[in-house]
This record gives structure tokens, sequence and C-alpha cells, in this order.
């Protein structure tokens, strides 16, 4: 029999920093798990609740590339959620009108190693079916939850960056041309649910890569004025969906 269970610090080591069981402690010790239980109170040693026990043996985990968290903001920056029911993982959630492109979310996250399902949901409002998504909960997206609900309300992160991935997805989840027939057409960017701190520091972003845009304060919405359209959607590149085409208007 090993007893170095009796240790504090190898036991704290093992349960703590290693994130052991105390099953499987009590396997190296030779010994039943509810011994490792007394000695974890006696010690004093936090004990895990059963939420986070079940994570640690059954919490799910990705790999998350830098390309992964840039197509991650931008869909944060539109209409994409994250939310979180426990301490150690957050999932990632959407809804469209179009079938297509929640396919797409599905599809695309799978691809960073992020599992999920897509459903209908009746809008109350409109009284028709939304095409829903719903992520597995990952320990990774945790932090990223973490940067952009800090206080469970989403913000916009001062670290985030507008890449050509991020603005085009938060372009096809937010974004809008003005004169969409027309040569000379602007955007327009929904971010009215952020704060006006937000939106203005989002507005000298685009300005530092080089669009001329500003913050109409009556919507508290960002408007890229025409001599930077066409650039902004050069910028982004093609649309990866059908349904999304039409923003794109008359630039080819």
């Amino acid at each position: 029999m090993n007893r170095e269970y009796r240790n504090r610090e190898w036991l704290y080591d093992k349960y703590i920093n290693e994130k052991l069981s105390t099953t499987q402690i009590g396997e190296i010790c030779g010994i039943k798990n509810v011994n490792i239980w007394k000695w974890l109170r006696r010690f004093s040693i936090p004990i895990r609740s059963c939420g986070d026990a079940i994570h640690l043996v059954n919490g799910n985990h990705c790999d998350l590339s830098k390309k992964a968290i840039e197509w991650i903001n931008g869909e944060l920056l539109g209409d994409g959620c994250l939310c979180s029911r426990s301490k150690q993982s957050a999932r990632f959630t959407y809804t469209s009108q179009y079938k297509e492109y929640i396919e797409y979310i599905k599809n695309t996250l799978m691809t960073f190693g992020i599992i999920g399902i897509t459903y209908e949901h009746k809008n109350k409002k409109t009284d028709k079916y939304d095409k829903c998504y719903k992520s597995r909960a990952y320990a990774e997206l945790l932090q990223i939850y973490k940067q952009w609900y800090p206080e469970g309300k989403k913000i916009i992160p001062k670290d985030v960056e507008l890449t050509p991935l991020t603005c085009r997805q938060w372009y096809i989840g937010d974004g809008s041309l003005i004169n969409k027939e027309k040569k000379y057409q602007s955007i327009k960017l929904c971010t009215c649910g952020f704060s006006i701190n937000d939106v203005d520091y989002l507005v000298i972003k685009l300005l530092k890569i080089g669009f001329n845009s500003t913050r109409q304060p009556s919507l508290n919405i960002i408007h890229i004025l025409s001599c930077s359209a066409n650039d902004f959607l050069y910028y982004i590149g093609d649309c990866p969906v059908n349904c999304y085409q039409y923003k794109w208007g008359y630039f080819k």
C-alpha cells in the first residue's frame, strides 16, 4: 500500500494540480476512494463540485488555431453567442433564418474540432421556425467567453483584431449595403447592441486599417463611407455562402 496520500503536499499536487479524481488517487495508493475523501477533508483541501468532477472526466476539448479564434471573434461581433453554465466550459450558439448558414456554422466549427447540433425553434414574435445551432461545451471556449462576457453581458474586447476573416464574419452577421444596386454604395454595421464606447473603439480600429468610418449617434451604428466600401469588401474577400451573397451587391 502506498501511504503518500497521508502527505498533504503530495495529495494536494495529485488532486488540485494534476486534477486526478479520488478514484484515480485511490488506485495509485491501493485504497478505496472514500479514504482519499477523508484525507482531503483532514487536510482542508478544497473539494471539487460534482459538476467540476464530471467535467474533468467527460469534458470536451478542442485545439483552437489563430484562424478559429478570428472566425469566432467575427461571429461574436455579429449574431454569434457564447454561453456558460459552469466554471469549466462554454458553448457557441447561433440563430439564423437560413438553413444554409446554420449548416455552414456547423461544418466550419467542426473543422476547428468543435461538434454541435442543428435544430429548429419556433419564434414567438414571427410565428416562424428559426434555424439554430448549439455546440457542445468546450473548456477552450471558456477563455473567449470571459473576454467577451466579463460580467455576463457581451462587450468588445480591447484586444480583438479586425482581420479579413473576422471582418467577413462580422459583416455577414451585422452588415448591409446602402444603395447596393449602384456603383457608389456604403456599408452599415448594426452595432446598436454594444455600448457607445465599444462602437467608438470599433470605428477607431476600422480607421486604423484604412476604412473611412463613422458612428451614427442616433442609432449607435457604424457607417463605412462609400469611398471605403469597395475596399472593405475587397479586404474581406468572397462570401462563403450563397444565402448572403446579396450583401456583396455591386462589388465583384
